[in-house]
């Protein structure tokens, strides 16, 4: 008989980011409102609550579409920097009860329970803790799985945890719709064309037909499908604390001052002992907006570095999307490699590997007959009737 697996367990605020946006401690209003588009992003409308729905409201639409659904819709001001530091403190709240937390999304996380039962005298007395601890709207699910613990904590009500035993894991998700379970749109269709449209449909079904019809994909949402959840945590490491910001008197938005403040953040940063000369690997750069509001951009560095020049090189061309005048900016390093060393490559891509060979190839022959033995085949006019006028034989160049 089978080893049942860890209990994981999913902490979920629903429209975490319109919670934080309209303040009030969490509580989301009565009437209709949304989140208004982030400065400098897309020109439709973020989150909304369930009053905005009510008058056919949906995050994603304009919002000259949405006032003139809902009249009355406020519009709550996008503040990313806000948002960001609300998640990082419900992360923290975690940590602080001993659990090792995977984020998923800002307002979503999931840790594995089994270490802390014992601590907390129970699996339902850790989750009413960890309830509690929530921000206002937080859901708490548990499961035998990080889907089922997903679907858990989606279908409960706030501070009402609800647990999946593993025995129920697949009655449990049958009511749930097929296009839930990880499958991309093609495949959903497909399988609604067929009259599957729930997860107990598709677990009703024979696993060799499904393999068959939809391969590796379809195996992995009929396993879903029927509770066989066996994915784990990965807990997030450590986080780092090496940010540094400049106030400004007066709001500023010329570049050659945003670049200026760039280099001097970028010196304190990496003078920051708790560095330990260990090269950055991302750097987020945000900004308190002066008409309020924020915006912040996380840049993925190609290489690990701790130049300054290249830091900056990364760092300022950012600048030029920043929506309007700024009050504060920040640098954080939110990711850094060990002690300086690079990433070495295991195996090299099997393109370039081709490419190679084929360029040792052309040099031989070219060594062997000469110029002017060696071609390659052009397509010039694939719509041509003539098969001979399709393609065209070029020398080779390498």
């Amino acid at each position: 008989m089978p080893r049942p697996g860890p209990t994981i367990v999913c902490t979920l605020v629903p429209r975490f980011a319109l919670r934080v946006a309209v303040g009030a401690g969490g509580r989301l209003p009565e009437g209709p409102v949304a989140l208004a588009p982030e400065p400098g992003g897309s020109s439709g409308i973020g989150e909304i609550n369930a009053a905005a729905a009510a008058f056919g409201v949906t995050a994603g639409m304009r919002v000259g579409e949405a006032l003139a659904r809902c009249p009355r819709l406020g519009l709550a001001t996008a503040d990313p920097g806000a948002v960001a530091d609300a998640s990082e403190a419900m992360l923290t709240r975690l940590e602080d009860m001993g659990a090792a937390v995977e984020p998923l999304a800002p307002g979503r996380a999931l840790f594995t329970a089994d270490g802390l039962v014992l601590m907390h005298r129970g699996l339902l007395r850790l989750l009413h803790a960890v309830a509690g601890g929530l921000p206002p709207g937080g859901r708490v699910g548990a499961g035998p799985g990080r889907f089922i613990a997903q679907a858990a904590a989606g279908r409960t009500r706030p501070g009402r945890p609800h647990v999946v035993e593993a025995g129920a894991a697949a009655g449990f998700l049958a009511p749930l719709a097929v296009d839930r379970l990880g499958l991309d749109r093609a495949i959903a269709a497909q399988l609604s064309a067929l009259g599957i449209t729930t997860a107990g449909a598709l677990a009703e079904l024979p696993l060799p037909a499904v393999a068959d019809r939809f391969g590796p994909a379809g195996i992995a949402a009929w396993r879903l499908a029927c509770g066989q959840d066996d994915s784990l945590v990965s807990p997030r490491s450590p986080p780092l604390s090496l940010h540094e910001a400049i106030d400004f008197p007066e709001p500023v938005g010329d570049e050659f001052t945003l670049r200026g403040a760039v280099a001097v953040l970028v010196e304190r940063l990496l003078a920051h002992p708790n560095r330990r000369a260990r090269p950055a690997r991302t750097v987020t750069v945000s900004a308190r907006l002066a008409a309020g509001g924020s915006w912040r951009r996380p840049i993925a560095l190609r290489d690990a570095t701790a130049d300054p020049r290249r830091l900056r090189d990364a760092i300022c061309p950012r600048l030029v999307e920043l929506p309007a005048a700024i009050e504060q900016l920040e640098l954080e390093l939110t990711e850094l490699a060990a002690d300086g060393a690079q990433q070495l490559e295991l195996v090299r891509p099997a393109a370039e590997v081709r490419r190679e060979r084929a360029g040792e190839a052309a040099r031989q022959v070219r060594a062997g007959l000469g110029e002017g033995h060696l071609w390659k085949v052009v397509e010039v006019a694939p719509w041509s009737r003539v098969p001979e006028g399709r393609d065209l034989l070029v020398p080779f160049d390498g």
